[in-house]
């Protein structure tokens, strides 16, 4: 089969992929979006500790065995041999002997079996600040995710529509590029006509040239729109994808934002990232008490049973009977740390140093949050206006070019005039998409700023 033939299918497949809506987009970001993911893996392993953080408060229980031999190598010995000592008056005594001896090499088996079980009481509630702690710090990894998934789904918004306005744009200047081929034939009609000199129909086409140089580079401007959607939404570079602009795009309708003192009102309660540093400085909290808790002693219950014999098996083997041949120990641990280089006291500092910092970061957060929402709803608020003057602003060039073209087919314009109402109307449409996509973008970053509750 031809190698063309081979690429025909996903040809045809390119072709007929249809246009992605911006919920999808946003759909396909939750599932694919590698800075998403990334954020909840972070989410899972701080999960892995707030689970890890409860070993302190339960029983630990330790099994030990020892499978071995013991050899004694040949070796010379001093060994004391006692014997009796009869005195004339008085009782009889015991003295010792000593003499070098020589002691034979000795090979016996060595087997062990033991159970210890550990119980803890009390550790000055370090352990249960420490959960405390790993909680707070989980449901503030859950704030962070959400303030990550904010952020994704902000940024999607924002490219889903640079790619309408790539695309909107590029059809703009397709149009400048129809009306400057029409202008040129107008041109060359007139000048066979004997109504026009020939240098307007050559800089007739030097129009029509630099709208279609113009329409050319919009082209590269589209596709690299479309890869950088295609990469937000995780799915790699894909200068192919096609978006499906909402339907009310040119109806929009821009209302005007509620007030700086409401919207910083409403962040403190749904902006994800000021939620997570109160988780935060809760953490923060309980470090103290984790640290504190190094000046109380500690309380602990431990049973252990332990086994140990030259036989594995057996009556008198160390795994046979288990209601022989043991030693079983049972008691209360306490220990108390009367002083340890001052390093209770560097942890408590340590602790409080790093709650102040938290509330600071808190304080920071908050100024920043309060920053973008004021920038975001001033910047809102200008391209609404923008918007509305734009909009007049196209109907006034669109009747103005029909105002030139008829007064040049008339006779009592010059082709100056209708090459400048082209240019003018060009200029129009694209800021009236401009700033129609701007004020959109600009609500989804306000959106963003207060935490998606708009």
């Amino acid at each position: 089969m031809h190698p063309i033939l081979l690429l025909l299918p996903l040809a045809l497949a390119a072709a007929d992929a249809a246009p992605i809506t911006l919920d999808e987009a946003l759909a396909a970001a939750a599932r694919s979006n590698v800075d998403l993911r990334i954020a909840g893996t972070d989410r899972a392993l701080v999960g892995v500790e707030e689970y890890a953080s409860w070993a302190g408060v339960l029983p630990r229980l330790d099994l030990t065995a020892n499978f071995g031999n013991v050899y004694t190598a040949p070796s010379v010995q001093n060994i004391s041999i006692p014997y009796i000592v009869t005195p004339p008056v008085g009782d009889p005594t015991i003295a010792y002997q000593y003499s070098l001896e020589s002691i034979p090499a000795n090979d016996v088996e060595s087997y062990s079996l033991g159970l210890t079980l550990k119980v803890p009481i009390f550790d000055g509630m370090r352990n249960w600040a420490t959960i405390a702690r790993a909680k707070a710090l989980l449901r503030a990894a859950d704030r962070t995710y959400d303030e990550a998934s904010l952020n994704v789904a902000f940024d999607v918004t924002r490219r889903f529509y640079e790619v309408v306005r790539a695309e909107r744009s590029l059809k703009v200047l397709q149009e400048a590029v129809q009306r400057s081929e029409e202008l040129v034939r107008r041109t060359d009609a007139l000048y066979e006509a004997g109504r026009a000199p020939r240098s307007e129909t050559w800089a007739a086409r030097v129009t029509l040239g630099n709208d279609r140089i113009s329409a050319e580079q919009q082209i590269s401007r589209v596709s690299d729109a479309r890869v950088a959607l295609s990469i937000a939404i995780g799915r790699g570079a894909d200068p192919e994808l096609k978006v499906a602009p909402p339907s009310d795009l040119d109806r929009a309708v821009f209302q005007d934002p509620p007030e700086q003192a409401t919207l910083v009102d409403l962040a403190r309660r749904k902006r994800p990232l000021l939620s997570a540093d109160e988780q935060r400085i809760q953490a923060a909290a309980e470090e103290i008490r984790s640290a504190q808790a190094g000046y109380y002693p500690t309380v602990s219950a431990q049973a252990s049973y332990n086994r140990q014999g030259p036989y594995i098996a057996g009556t008198q083997g160390v795994y046979g009977d288990p209601t022989g041949q043991y030693v079983a120990t049972f008691g209360i641990a306490v220990a108390w740390n009367l002083f340890e280089g001052r390093a209770t006291s560097a942890n408590v500092q340590r602790a409080h140093l790093n709650d102040e910092r938290t509330r600071l970061v808190s304080e920071q957060n908050l100024l920043t949050v309060t920053g973008e929402i004021a920038r975001s709803r001033v910047g809102y608020q200008t391209l609404s206006a923008s918007a509305a003057l734009a909009e007049e602003n196209h109907e006034s060039a669109r009747q103005s070019l029909l105002l030139a073209e008829r007064r040049y087919d008339a006779g009592a314009g010059t082709q100056v005039e209708v090459r400048d109402a082209m240019l003018n109307l060009t200029r129009a449409a694209l800021t009236l998409l401009t700033t129609r996509i701007d004020a959109i973008i600009a609500r989804a970053d306000l959106n963003r700023a207060v935490g998606g509750a708009l």
